[in-house]
This record gives C-alpha cells, sequence and structure tokens, in this order.
C-alpha cells in the first residue's frame, strides 16, 4: 500500500462538533480524507462536502509559422 505523503488525497469541508485542534464547536474546516474519516468516526467532526481540485489551466500551443509561403514570396521577391 502506498504512503499517504505519496497519493493525492481528497479534501473535505468538515463542520467540528467538538473542540477539534483549538478549533471552537460548529466551525468549518477542511481537512484530508484520513484525518476527516477518522475523527468522524468518532463523532468529532460531521463532514459536510469533498472539496473538488481546481483545473489546472491547460498551456495553448504556439501558433506555427507557415514558411513555405515566406519562402515563396522571398522567390518572388528576389527574380523581381
Amino acid at each position: 500500500m502506498e504512503s499517504t505523503a505519496k497519493r493525492m488525497s481528497k479534501k473535505f469541508k468538515v463542520k467540528t462538533a467538538a473542540v477539534f485542534n483549538g478549533q471552537p464547536v460548529g466551525s468549518i474546516i477542511e481537512l484530508d480524507e484520513v484525518t476527516a474519516k477518522k475523527y468522524e468516526s468518532l463523532k468529532y467532526l460531521e463532514i459536510i462536502e469533498e472539496i473538488k481540485p481546481k483545473a489546472k489551466p491547460k498551456r495553448k500551443a504556439p501558433a506555427k509559422k507557415t514558411t513555405k509561403t515566406t519562402k515563396k514570396k522571398a522567390e518572388t521577391k528576389a527574380k523581381k
């Protein structure tokens, strides 16, 4: 089994039902999947929703110049 540091874990938005990491009761915080599931089973937290990762913007390929047309233009200019 892979270690938790190597794989990407899901993030959850949770509501505290007890004082948790110095956060008062009723606070909404974000935790990783393992921690959220563990403390939810102990009734310290209530999972509200899963946080979807933001999509990374795709890079656009640079526009390629057509060399054939520029070569033809250069040749016609050279001939004149």
